[in-house]
């Protein structure tokens, strides 16, 4: 039986990773200061490290709970990041919020190293490629994570390719068997994550939307991001290897998104664009992980469409109740 650790465990991906580990029959242990969405899960199989930890000294900031963590792990899935705390605020100062992910993921990658992890998976982002003019062909594209302006901001796109290469080099100086996936936008049967509140809210009350000229991309379903970690799991291909993680047929603009929303609510508001010059990013293909690890994905943009209705007329339901 394999033992698994992953840090950031209670979080949207990062909690059905854990689940997806435990039904292949892994240990599993997890790395974090809340337990979040793992709060109703019970399995002997299942530890969890760091909790009730500080944000800035706890979890992967704490040396001793990494290491005792670590030790007689065979693979560590490194999914946490410390940005202000338990949400995308940002109102720590950039040097503080990379300092914490440096100095965490450096724990992590040293503890890796000295236990003999068998290897290391990093989730990354798209963002790193920044807003374009031009899709993403491949994982050689260059990256521009200074020009990335969905949320939480270029830091977080910034950060993201730091903690990428940080990790690549350990792979290379060390040795250590790393992995890294550029995670598109999730999506899972009732949130989707490019999708706020707030747009409802304004389609409900039936004033204008307005949109990016231009703003779409592909998204992926959280069940083929867990599938994809699990496909690259100590499979030498994926070793040293950066894939982009998404699903290309699930790709949807920003205008059709509100439309959908218009409709599931029956509002009257109108969409207008707005010209904010670059785009994106949006990925074209996946081809290299296809290939390499025989990976594809299952859910793509009917399911995305069935969960825009469903968060739409759950917004609704409670706005009216």
């Amino acid at each position: 039986m394999k033992t698994a650790l992953v840090t950031g465990g209670a979080g949207f991906i990062g909690s059905r990773l854990v689940a997806t580990l435990l039904d292949k029959g892994y240990r599993v242990r997890v790395l974090e200061i809340q337990s979040g969405r793992l709060g109703g899960v019970r399995s002997p199989k299942l530890e969890l490290f760091g909790l009730g930890g500080d944000e800035r000294n706890g979890g992967m900031m704490d040396r001793r709970t990494v290491d005792d963590a670590t030790k007689g792990v065979d693979v560590v899935f490194h999914l946490a990041l410390n940005w202000d705390g338990h949400g995308w605020g940002a109102a720590l100062p950039l040097a503080d919020r990379l300092d914490v992910n440096i100095r965490g993921t450096l724990n992590l990658l040293e503890a890796a190293k000295s236990h003999g992890v068998k290897q290391f998976l990093y989730a990354g982002s798209i963002a790193v490629y920044g807003k374009r003019d031009s899709p993403v062909m491949d994982e050689e594209t260059i990256c521009r994570p200074e020009l990335w302006r969905g949320g939480p901001g270029p830091g977080y796109a910034i950060t993201k390719l730091t903690l990428e290469r940080l990790c690549l080099s350990y792979h290379v100086d060390s040795g250590l068997p790393v992995t890294v996936f550029r995670i598109d936008v999730v999506f899972d049967d009732d949130e989707y994550q490019d999708l706020s509140p707030e747009t409802i809210r304004t389609a409900l009350r039936g004033e204008p939307l307005s949109v990016g000229k231009g703003e779409a991309g592909a998204s992926i379903h959280v069940d083929d991001v867990a599938r994809a970690f699990v496909a690259a799991t100590l499979n030498e291909k994926a070793y040293g290897q950066v894939f982009n993680l998404s699903n290309p047929s699930a790709h949807i603009s920003d205008l059709e998104v509100c439309r959908l929303v218009i409709h599931a609510v029956g509002s009257k508001s109108r969409v207008k664009s707005v010209d904010t010059g670059l785009t994106g990013p949006s990925i074209a293909r996946v081809d290299k992980l296809e290939k390499l690890l025989g990976w594809k994905a299952l859910k793509g943009r009917r399911d995305l469409e069935k969960v825009i209705l469903r968060m739409a007329q759950r917004e609704a339901s409670q706005t009216h109740s």
